[in-house]
């Protein structure tokens, strides 16, 4: 290490003003990125660890109020019928008998559901345009759907009168609904 050492020494030496500086130069920059690649490093693994310890104290909490959200689920289960839920199929089926019921299916048009799946339950999304109706129809369906709660609810309605008669409107109405898993209805 010290002959080394040496070598570097006696090649500093023979340098003249302009290459000592040009040298010193190049290794205040390689060591400024390697501090630089450093400090990234280390900031990156601290987020990792805040973000880390901040989900250990959130699943700690989830574990130590697990109880409570026992109970709760227990209290949800007993308000809600499950022969009442429904699935994708049937919530799809459900809305277009609510339509004929209000005698506008002539007029909707029901894009697929959308299921996001859960441990619990399964939320179902489906989206019906309605076009041309008037406001008695609107009313008609909007009283049909709102028996129907909680198994289907309504998200969000758009409503927008058509140019041509403003008498009539063209409806874009959002649903949800929901249907319990098998192994929470056993639990």
């Amino acid at each position: 290490m010290a002959a080394l050492l040496n070598k570097i020494k006696q090649l500093y030496k023979r340098m003249n003003v302009r290459e000592r500086l040009l040298c010193l130069l190049f290794l205040l920059t390689m060591i400024l990125i390697w501090g630089n690649i450093w400090y990234k490093r280390a900031s990156d693994w601290n987020a990792a660890r805040k973000s880390a310890a901040n989900q250990l104290t959130l699943q700690q909490n989830w574990i130590d109020n697990s109880d409570l959200y026992s109970e709760g689920l227990a209290r949800a289960l007993e308000r809600v019928d499950p022969s009442k839920t429904y699935s994708a199929s049937q919530l799809s089926g459900k809305i277009d008998s609510l339509l004929r019921q209000a005698g506008i299916v002539s007029n909707a048009d029901i894009d697929p559901v959308r299921t996001r799946e859960g441990e619990i339950f399964n939320d179902h999304y489906i989206r019906v345009r309605l076009s041309p109706i008037s406001i008695a129809q609107l009313i008609e369906i909007n009283t049909l759907l709102k028996q129907e709660t909680p198994y289907i609810n309504i998200q969000s309605v758009r409503l927008t009168a058509r140019r041509s008669n403003p008498e009539e409107l063209d409806a874009r109405i959002e649903l949800n609904s929901f249907d319990l898993k098998d192994e929470t209805l056993q639990n």
